[in-house]
C-alpha cells in the first residue's frame, strides 16, 4: 500500500471512530440512544462497590455530572415515556 492511501485511511477510520488499534484492555462507554435517558456511574474499583461520580443525560437533552470519573464505568439506559 502506498503512503497516501494508508493514510487516508487511517484519516477515514479516525473520522467515522473506528479505531486503527486498540490497547490494554479498555472499553468503549456506548452511545446513548436517542429516546433513551442514559446514566454513566463511575466506581473506583473493578468491584463497583464505592461510586465516585456519575453522568447523566437526561431525556430532554440536559446533563448532570456529579463528583469524578473513575476507570469504571456502568451505564445503564431508560427508555423515554412519549409525553
Amino acid at each position: 500500500m502506498s503512503r497516501r492511501l494508508i493514510s487516508t485511511l487511517a484519516l477515514v477510520l479516525a473520522a467515522t471512530g473506528i479505531p486503527l488499534a486498540t490497547t490494554g484492555s479498555a472499553q468503549a462507554i456506548p452511545a446513548c440512544k436517542a429516546g433513551y435517558q442514559c446514566t454513566q456511574t463511575y466506581y473506583n474499583t473493578i468491584d463497583h462497590e464505592t461510586a465516585v461520580g456519575g453522568l447523566t443525560k437526561f431525556c430532554d437533552g440536559s446533563t448532570d455530572m456529579w463528583g469524578v470519573r473513575g476507570r469504571y464505568t456502568v451505564v445503564t439506559q431508560a427508555q423515554c415515556s412519549d409525553g
